[in-house]
């Protein structure tokens, strides 16, 4: 039995603004923090799945405070963003990511994605590279290499994807929290709470109209991407060189992917490229290891 919908968990007070910015024919709930700087580039947070904005939540602050402007979204059909038809399209999700730089009035931007946000962040910056200055993905080999079959890929993440994303069931166990936290720790680190911890939220954004029903589409499509017309261009349009700096974060402990998963990122990432592992993190490590990965990420962006 799930509650009711609340949205309270999209407008959590902290150290942060709540916006709703327009852009590519939507409209965009943002947390927002710091200042816009002329000598600094935008820090856009981009959430993977099955998570809202409040992932980055231990990130937003310390970002802020070296000095950055810096928003973490809620990708489009997700917490409180647009949930507008037709939108599991990775074309159009990357292209969201593309239109709130310039949204946001930013000269130059970093992306920064998660699991399948960190997929469009590499995507977003294909598509238009004179936008950013630096990329960082965290638990997301490039797409491309993600759609081809092989042992880059565990047999927990096809067995996830079979019965998890695409059975009736997956929905009505998205929103409720007890399903959430198992998935949750699952993915984690054994006994790393970080995101496990946070279930009841994240049960709460996908009981939001619409949102489960949108983020398992945008799983399916992506899953069945070399399928559609659509999705071969999506991919196609993905594969320019990537010359930017780019730093690549992977949980130790994933459970999903292997380090050898991101093997093939540099047939893409054709300027500065840096590998970074997370002791003692699985999937989630923005949560589940907050101050290592923060320091990593602050330690890149000084460099850019």
């Amino acid at each position: 039995m799930t509650s009711p919908a609340d949205n309270s968990c999209v407008t959590i007070p902290g150290p942060w603004e709540h916006r709703l910015i327009q852009a590519n024919g939507a409209q965009f709930h943002v947390v927002h923090a710091g200042e816009h700087s002329a000598h600094k580039p935008l820090i856009i947070l981009v959430h993977g799945f099955p998570q809202y904005w409040w992932a980055w939540r231990n990130q937003i602050k310390p970002i802020a405070d070296a000095g950055y402007e810096v928003i973490a979204i809620d990708r489009r059909g997700i917490g409180g963003s647009d949930k507008t038809p037709n939108s599991e399209d990775s074309l159009l999700l990357s292209h969201d990511l593309i239109s709130i730089v310039r949204s946001m009035g930013a000269s130059s931007a970093v992306l920064v994605g998660h699991g399948r946000g960190g997929g469009f962040a590499w995507s977003a910056i294909s598509m238009a590279p004179h936008l950013f200055k630096g990329l960082v993905t965290v638990s997301s080999p490039h797409p491309r290499t993600l759609h081809r079959l092989g042992s880059h890929i565990t047999f927990k993440a096809w067995r996830h994807a079979i019965t998890s994303f695409i059975t009736p069931l997956s929905q009505p166990g998205l929103m409720n929290e007890q399903t959430m936290e198992r998935l949750l720790k699952e993915w984690s680190a054994p006994h790393n709470n970080g995101a496990a911890g946070e279930a009841n939220l994240y049960a709460q954004a996908m009981r939001l109209p619409g949102a489960a029903r949108f983020a398992l589409a945008q799983l399916r499509w992506t899953m069945m991407a070399q399928q559609s017309l659509t999705g071969r261009k999506y991919l196609r349009e993905s594969a320019n060189p990537v010359e930017i700096p780019v730093l690549a974060v992977r949980g130790n402990l994933d459970p999903l992917l292997p380090k050898r998963a991101w093997n093939k990122d540099r047939e893409f990432a054709c300027g500065r490229y840096e590998r970074r592992s997370i002791a003692d993190a699985g999937h989630f490590v923005p949560e589940e290891q907050p101050e290592a990965f923060t320091a990593a990420l602050l330690e890149f962006l000084a460099t850019l």
